[in-house]
């Protein structure tokens, strides 16, 4: 299975479930996903997804001066979650998607009504998810298969799980 497929998973799972998203004020209304795991006190476990606020993840993308991150307060960063009115990934996301983290973007994450689209790299291409009350549009497939395409063809130094191995 693709190292970042079950993270992708994750993440729209958890979207799926999880009815209020309150989104921090900055970096573009973005917040970064991390999971974690929490026992209670018979041992029982269960993985909680809990979100915090995506600068420092942002500014090691986009800031060449600082470091990348893919950890916040010791958990692994599961997604990035954006509000944007246009789904469509953007060049600028394509710095996103190049570090493995899958991208997942809603007009509206408190509303049940409004769409969630989650792009994240499986196997040997950028390849999305969409959820929504609705079918996507041709205009709006179209746009996103060929930004995907074109993120695809690119050298982003993403493992293809054939060459991992070699």
């Amino acid at each position: 299975m693709p190292r970042f497929l079950p993270a992708a998973l994750f993440l729209t799972a958890s979207l799926s479930f999880i009815s209020t998203v309150s989104l921090a004020d900055g970096s573009d209304g973005c917040e970064v996903v991390v999971s974690s795991e929490v026992v209670d006190a018979d041992g029982g476990r269960m993985t909680v997804a809990s979100y915090r606020p995506a600068e420092r993840f942002l500014s090691g993308v986009y800031d060449p001066k600082v470091s990348l991150t893919l950890e916040e307060d010791g958990a692994e960063i599961r997604g990035l979650i954006c509000v944007r009115n246009d789904l469509v990934p953007t060049e600028k996301d394509y710095a996103i998607l190049a570090t493995g983290v899958p991208l997942s973007l809603s007009q509206d994450f408190d509303s049940a009504d409004s769409d969630i689209l989650t792009v994240y790299f499986g196997g040997d291409r950028f390849t999305h998810k969409y959820t929504s009350n609705y079918p996507m549009s041709g205009e709006f497939e179209d746009a996103v298969i060929k930004q995907l395409s074109d993120f695809s063809s690119r050298n982003h130094g993403l493992v293809k799980p054939d060459s991992a191995e070699q």
